[in-house]
């Protein structure tokens, strides 16, 4: 439980950097992923659910736009369930067990996109009544509290969510692997081609771009990563 509450913590954090902050891109899946591992244990599965649900995000960016899966909820949520399943049942099918965390950090991904959408309209609706005081003082402090608030909530929102969907995805993922022996071999290939058509996607979407050895760079460091660790 203690751990939940540290990915939640985590998850709003990152909230702030993505959405209300610098973002320092740190709420990526391969980074996120990357601070449960290290927080939590053990890394490496961690890190592969990681650069899995990267490289699939990645491929559908352009297709998407603005309406992007939340990101840093279903990269937490996957290692989160990953970390937690391999540490409680101690599963010599790693692959398997992050396969199949990988697909509830899909699942997670788009669960909380729509509530992010439903609970920053009511946000927006709050921040279109925002009015400044006369007094230069009183509007300041108002100005100052109104944009904590705000901030606050949007990693509220977050927090909260990780908070109830983590335990459900180590559910989820704890059943299906304790219930599914030869459907392993199956999942784990899954696992593979995954990642494998979305760098297929990336790498066509930047054929004719000039960033095209950029995104290779990246597709290099991030399966380097991965294999070390």
């Amino acid at each position: 439980m203690s751990e939940t509450v540290f990915i939640a913590v985590i998850a709003g954090l990152l909230a702030l950097d993505d959405r209300a902050g610098w973002q320092s891109l740190l709420g990526e899946p391969v980074f996120a992923a990357l601070l449960v591992g290290l927080a939590a244990g053990p890394v490496g599965p961690a890190l592969r659910c990681g650069v899995a649900l990267q490289l699939v995000w990645l491929s559908i960016g352009a297709a998407r736009g603005s309406r992007r899966p939340n990101v840093v909820v279903g990269g937490l949520v996957a290692a989160g369930a990953a970390c937690g399943v391999l540490e409680r049942t101690g599963d010599p099918r790693e692959l398997f067990v992050v396969a199949t965390a990988v697909f509830c950090g899909l699942l997670a991904g788009e669960a909380g996109a729509v509530v992010a959408r439903v609970a920053g309209g009511g946000r927006e609706r709050w921040l279109g009544r925002f009015q400044l005081p006369a007094e230069a003082g009183a509007a300041s402090r108002r100005l100052v509290l109104t944009t904590t608030a705000s901030a606050l909530y949007v990693a509220l929102v977050d927090g909260i969510f990780v908070l109830l969907a983590l335990p459900a995805a180590v559910f989820l993922t704890e059943t299906v692997t304790g219930r599914l022996g030869a459907a392993a071999a199956g999942a784990t290939w899954w696992l593979a081609l995954l990642p494998a058509l979305a760098a297929g996607t990336i790498v066509h979407a930047f054929a004719t771009r000039t960033l095209a050895r950029f995104a290779a760079l990246g597709l290099l460091i991030a399966g380097v990563a991965s294999w070390l660790l």
